[in-house]
């Protein structure tokens, strides 16, 4: 099975590696270059067009809903070579609408696309812990189940197509909720003047504690926010198609979350990793590397 990977970023290429691993032939496009998918033993191509010439499968993972429209609608968009029977796993994080009406092309052009967004960190790719929620035509999921699986751990049905980026949504909203708590919490301990790593070592096995709080603790204890595992300006796209989506829905605990990544975003806190916000909340400039 060859599947073509359109998008090698932090997600794509680590995804495209796990398809390799199990067996399968890639064929992959990004705007860059695809030197990295070559040395792992895949194949380039010029064009999302010149992947789905030769693709079986088609897989896309790119930033943003015009990056999508580009893939598939362009000049040299996949809708022009595709074969019929195609069945295209679009797993990036769109909101639905947009990604419908290319459903829609796609079917037109006679293949089928499924709405597939993934959840979890890059590096949670390649060891295989992320999960994609599945979402569209269930004989389109079946014809790619093999795929599916061999993507990046777990894959879960949500049911009709966009129900996938819902879920998403539901995830990344308490992504956001937990790491500001954690965040919050970390600040508050220092000001008592507590040992931050009895705090995490002591919370880590409570009632209390989260998967984030776990994950990001030690990272707010040591405040290196670069490089970051998860940057802010990635979860804040997200969280910003979560408050459009949900407008006119009374999420309080949300609101006052996206808040604090609204100034991090303001104050130029881009790049730096999502548990940066305890220096957001703690008032302080953040630190770029190692503190001395």
């Amino acid at each position: 099975m060859n599947v073509g990977v359109i998008g090698l970023g932090k997600m794509g290429l680590p995804i495209a590696r796990n398809l390799m691993a199990r067996g399968m032939a890639v064929t992959g496009f990004r705007r860059s270059g695809c030197d990295d998918l070559v040395a792992s033993g895949g194949v380039g191509a010029a064009s999302p067009a010149a992947v789905a010439a030769v693709a079986d499968v088609l897989l896309s993972i790119v930033p943003d809903a015009q990056a999508v429209d580009d893939v598939v609608c362009g000049p040299e968009g996949t809708l022009r070579t595709l074969r019929p029977g195609t069945v295209h796993i679009e797993m990036s994080t769109i909101d639905v609408a947009s990604k419908t009406r290319l459903r829609d092309a796609v079917r037109a052009a006679g293949g089928d696309m499924l709405d597939c967004p993934i959840s979890g960190s890059p590096g949670m790719v390649a060891p295989r812990l992320a999960t994609t929620f599945v979402s569209g035509d269930r004989d389109s999921v079946e014809a790619v189940r093999p795929v599916l699986e061999a993507i990046s751990g777990p894959w879960v049905y949500t049911g009709a197509f966009g129900t996938g980026a819902s879920m998403k949504y539901v995830a990344n909203m308490l992504i956001g909720i937990h790491t500001v708590a954690a965040a919050e919490a970390m600040v508050l301990a220092g000001r008592f003047g507590l040992d931050l790593e009895l705090v995490q070592n002591t919370l880590d096995t409570s009632i209390a504690s989260s998967a984030i709080f776990k994950q990001r603790g030690p990272v707010m204890r040591t405040r290196q926010w670069t490089p970051a595992p998860g940057p802010i300006e990635t979860l804040h796209a997200i969280l910003e198609q979560i408050a459009d989506a949900a407008a006119g829905t009374e999420l309080p605990v949300f609101a006052a979350a996206k808040t604090v990544f609204d100034k991090a975003m303001a104050d130029g806190w881009n790049q730096l990793d999502i548990s940066a916000v305890h220096d957001q909340l703690a008032g302080a400039a953040p630190t770029l590397g190692a503190p001395a």
